[in-house]
């Protein structure tokens, strides 16, 4: 049997197995057809709907989800001034004597 639930998996999943656990959960703990504010499930006998299984079932949703992106567009780069920060680090990091090659490193000889 499998439920209609486990076929939705949307793209922005990235958590699959967390994903279908708590879908799995958040299915099994619906409010109660003739209580609305009370959770239907035997395990949460007389609960408040959400109950505490219900709201950790979709704060694991919402985990398992890849978080959306809140700025659309590029960023704008300013140039550096002349003379600012750019011009007083200039030079840091070349090396103050020539850099040698390495020699290459030779194996050592395997004893027999």
């Amino acid at each position: 049997m499998t439920q209609p639930h486990r076929h939705a998996v949307s793209r922005t999943v990235t958590d699959v197995l967390l994903w279908l656990l708590a879908t799995d959960v958040a299915a099994a703990h619906q409010p109660h057809p003739e209580q609305p504010d009370r959770c239907a499930n035997l395990r949460c006998t007389g609960q408040p709907y959400p109950c505490p299984p219900a709201r950790d079932a979709h704060r694991a949703c919402q985990a398992a989800n890849r978080p959306r992106l809140l700025a659309h567009g590029r960023a704008r780069v300013t140039a550096p001034a002349a003379g600012g920060a750019a011009a007083r680090f200039a030079g840091w990091f070349r090396p103050t004597r020539p850099v040698t090659p390495s020699p290459l490193s030779m194996p050592y000889p395997r004893a027999a």
